[in-house]
């Protein structure tokens, strides 16, 4: 399911409201420039081969408990899937782009 654009009227309320709360504070802005960076590093990392997540942990120098929770939303999302097991550990690999759209589908 795609989601709809905003329209311009819809922009401008959310702003609105937004500016009324206070805006976004810098925290938050930059806990969502890791997030999107990391999630940009796992992708990268994943288009070579499929790994597992201590794997990946590993070669990014984050916890495996943040990757682990990145590969889970990733998953949810349609951005990965399972490919097998090395060991005790699923290995995920990442999806092709019309792959992503039938997931969601």
């Amino acid at each position: 399911m795609a989601l709809k654009p905003l329209t311009p009227d819809q922009k401008r309320a959310l702003a609105s409201l937004r500016e009324s709360l206070g805006g976004i504070s810098e925290k938050k802005r930059d806990a969502q420039k890791h997030r999107i960076a990391a999630r940009k590093a796992i992708q990268k990392f994943l288009e070579a081969k499929p790994a597992t997540v201590p794997q990946i942990a590993a070669a990014l120098q984050m916890p495996a408990g943040e990757a682990l929770w990145h590969v889970t939303g990733m998953r949810k999302y349609g951005k990965v899937a399972e490919s097998g097991e090395d060991g005790d550990y699923p290995l995920y690999a990442l999806l092709k782009q019309d792959e992503n759209t039938a997931a969601a589908q």
